[in-house]
């Protein structure tokens, strides 16, 4: 791999030279993983898109321990249940999603779906229960994850029209699901810009029941209501939408206030910024700073966005690149890292003061900027010391390993495939 050396933003001390990369070969051996020097044991579960399988990785020792074939189609990510050891495989072109044993690997259950299902991240720790939202309908079918038996299903039993989306960002009927409280969950309804709160109850009979509550309109599509990952600084009782934007119509931050009646919508913030064309831009993820009431939200031009919620105000922009989304926060070494999905490197930020210090080369694929999925979704890891950084390389089918104290790719396991979206389990 060409050599690439990053200029430092932040202490002259901090020279951060090239991404040498090293390369492990994968292999399907099976094998229990072995504990690595630290003590860690860490396995990524990743939907494979091409093969329809989920491909599983001994992160510590960068090693394939095998793939599963799901039997049905377009699987896409593996979303790991809380407490309990399994995921949720998500299959976005079929009418069900699978059980996975994280310790057997094997397939124990599928669970039948009135839609395709999107995303199953959104676990309500309090009533055990998920929520998975609709690929083809905008639906949600909301999970005793317990049983994996389906308790109750919202929404339009009706498949959208892929060929008449008024919106930027990807054909999907929903946006992510998201728990609001321990009672409330919202559905993005994309193609009719609309987010849907419903109320989770118990009736007479011991059987759940989901009430609507509220529906309101937004200016375009919400891909997602940022999730607090325990960082959020704010007033409990808002949250913070991104919308994706369309042509003509420029992206924005839609901060909503949960009320007995759902949602209703507080303050909006567009997002621009000079010389950047309206209809190239497109909003994917938003992420909190783990200590400053400010989220980075990335767009697909290649803007990173620092807005601060307390005051709805963009503080600053971050040139990040093609198709910026998800932001990783790695506090032990007051870095973020910038995720460009269509893009070569990923670009990393010094926390303290939201600047820039330099993009590391994760792919030698530029015949692809811009036009395919480089870089995978979510999750990404980070070592409990944090020394290392683990993501997915989609359209390549590799994971590598970054050395976060020289800022270097210093190991690739291939995996094949299209590794898409996925989970990091720890043991």
């Amino acid at each position: 791999m060409k050599k690439t050396h990053i200029v430092p933003a932040l202490l002259a001390a901090l020279l951060i030279s090239g991404c040498g990369i090293s390369t492990s070969n994968s292999n399907d051996d099976g094998d229990t993983p072995s504990p690595s020097p630290g003590g860690e044991v860490t396995k990524a579960f990743f939907g494979d898109k091409a093969t329809n399988q989920v491909v599983v990785v001994d992160v510590e020792n960068m090693k394939v321990v095998t793939h599963v074939p799901t039997g049905h189609l377009i699987t896409y990510t593996a979303d790991k249940v809380a407490g309990l050891p399994k995921t949720y495989v998500v299959n976005r072109g079929s009418n069900a999603m699978d059980v996975q044993d994280v310790n057997t690997y094997q397939i124990t259950k599928t669970i039948p779906l009135q839609h395709y299902p999107r995303s199953a991240e959104q676990m309500n720790k309090a009533l055990k229960l998920n929520e998975t939202s609709g690929m083809d309908k905008a639906m949600a079918s909301i999970i005793d994850y317990t049983t994996d038996n389906v308790v109750a299903v919202v929404g339009t039993n009706q498949k959208v029209d892929t060929n008449n989306n008024p919106n930027f960002g990807g054909s999907h009927a929903s946006g992510h699901p998201f728990w609001l409280n321990d009672t409330h969950f919202a559905l993005l309804d994309r193609y009719k810009r609309k987010v849907i709160t419903y109320r989770m109850d118990k009736n007479a009979g011991g059987n759940w029941v989901a009430t609507k509550l509220n529906s309101i309109p937004t200016t375009t599509s919400i891909h997602q209501l940022v999730p607090r990952k325990g960082v959020y600084l704010g007033d409990p009782g808002l949250f913070y939408g991104t919308a994706e934007g369309a042509p003509g119509i420029y992206p924005s931050i839609i901060e909503f206030r949960l009320t007995n009646q759902g949602l209703v919508k507080s303050r909006e913030l567009q997002l621009r910024k000079d010389g950047v064309d309206v209809n190239s831009m497109w909003l994917h993820h938003g992420d909190f700073h783990p200590s400053q009431p400010v989220m980075y939200v990335g767009s697909g031009d290649g803007t990173m966005f620092v807005v601060n919620y307390a005051t709805m105000t963009i503080e600053k922009t971050i040139q990040a690149g093609k198709g910026a989304g998800h932001t990783i926060m790695v506090p032990q070494k007051n870095l973020a890292i910038v995720i460009n999905h269509k893009d070569v490197f990923v670009t990393i930020v010094n926390l303290a003061n939201n600047t820039k210090v330099g993009d590391v080369r994760v792919s030698n694929h530029d015949e692809w900027v811009g036009s395919k999925t480089i870089q995978a979704h979510p999750k990404y890891h980070v070592s409990a010391n944090g020394k290392y950084f683990y993501a997915f390389l989609t359209e390549e089918g590799k994971m590598y390993r970054m050395d976060l104290d020289s800022l270097t790719v210093v190991g690739i396991v291939e995996t094949g495939g299209k590794p898409a979206q996925g989970a990091f389990v720890s043991y």
